[in-house]
């Protein structure tokens, strides 16, 4: 049974078949901190072989991010990192993983995916936005970091965020640490459930969720296809907020970030043409901060193997301080449509 919503947009209805599978991730550990500190601790979490990690530093007075797992303070990392695009940095037997490049007072975010196998190096990659001075007229600071912990003789099973700037992580801050097995069961509850899904039924310009319920951590992910001409240059709009309210960095290809202040929109992509653009993005969506988002996008080019894909990747902020994300638009500003089949899809936890 489905619903159609205006414009030919598909809905899936409340009603199940069947109850959706439990093998995703899960919850391990999260802490919150209540009152002001440099470090949060996520300890005793049960081993899996894959993690990922969601980092919400609030800012009190400058503060940088860094990561260890199970209390090793030892020189057991290595490091290579990028800051807003250009290019990298790198360091062998660190002490930490450095995780945020600490350049403001800002609130930051990061998210980690880490494979945690006992006998292998713990490999990560980090995604990081620093939404930098508060305001739409200061744009985001970025990270990228790919790192390992050369442990091989035991998994992870506690993570260490801490501040080694001068400020203080703000009370809220807050580690939440995700994980599955590769043979995961089927039980327990999926940390990300599913609050949007939107499916173009006939071409357009708009992929809309409409109103869905708000949470504290949002994932997203679209494809779109072309007809009848481009799909340049996709705009992503929350809560239809169409004023100057968005500020981000965009780096094309790994080339230095352009930066975008008091704009109109959140902007995915560019490179104009009638290509396949496929992407995702992370969300930190509590009412009282600036929303961070790291979003990335493949555009197809040309068809066939000759021709390279391109790559986006945007690191912003919405700077509404006062509601949570709960619709999400993306506008097609090229001369063709996005073809049937084009779709956004938005899950959510708190």
């Amino acid at each position: 049974m489905v619903e159609y919503l205006d414009g030919g947009r598909i809905q899936g209805s409340s009603t199940k078949v069947s109850a959706p599978s439990q093998t995703s991730w899960k919850e391990l550990g999260r802490t919150t901190l209540s009152s002001a500190g440099d470090t949060i601790d996520v300890s005793s979490f049960a081993a899996k072989d894959n993690l990922m990690i969601l980092a919400h530093g609030i800012g009190s007075g400058s503060t940088g991010t860094s990561t260890r797992f199970n209390a090793d303070s030892g020189a057991n990392y290595a490091n290579r990192w990028n800051d807003d695009g250009g290019s990298d940095g790198s360091g062998g037997s660190g002490t930490r993983i450095n995780s945020d490049n600490g350049t403001s007072a800002g609130d930051s975010f990061y998210v980690a995916n880490v494979t945690n196998i006992s006998s292998q190096e713990k490999l990560g990659v980090w995604h990081n936005v620093n939404g930098n001075t508060a305001g739409v007229g200061n744009a985001p600071a970025s990270r990228e970091i790919i790192g390992k912990w050369a442990n091989t003789s035991s998994q992870i099973t506690s993570v260490n965020v801490y501040n080694g700037e001068s400020g203080d992580y703000a009370s809220g801050a807050e580690v939440v640490v995700l994980g599955y097995d590769n043979d995961e069961a089927d039980s327990g509850t999926n940390f990300w459930q599913e609050l949007a899904s939107v499916e173009l039924t006939s071409a357009g310009d708009v992929l809309d969720t409409g109103t869905f319920t708000a949470k504290k951590y949002l994932m997203m992910q679209w494809q779109t296809s072309p007809t009848g001409g481009t799909t340049d240059d996709i705009k992503c709009h929350f809560n239809a907020d169409s004023g100057s309210n968005y500020a981000l960095k965009r780096q094309t290809d790994g080339a230095t970030g352009e930066a975008f202040t008091s704009t109109a929109n959140f902007r995915i992509d560019a490179g104009g043409g009638a290509f396949e653009r496929d992407g995702h993005a992370y969300i930190i969506n509590k009412s009282d901060k600036e929303k961070l988002v790291i979003a990335e996008d493949v555009v197809s080019n040309t068809a066939g193997a000759g021709n390279v894909p391109r790559r986006f990747e945007t690191f912003g902020k919405w700077a509404n301080t006062s509601d949570q994300i709960t619709r999400i638009q993306l506008t097609n500003q090229g001369t063709g449509d996005f073809k049937s089949g084009s779709y956004l899809k938005v899950w959510g936890s708190d």
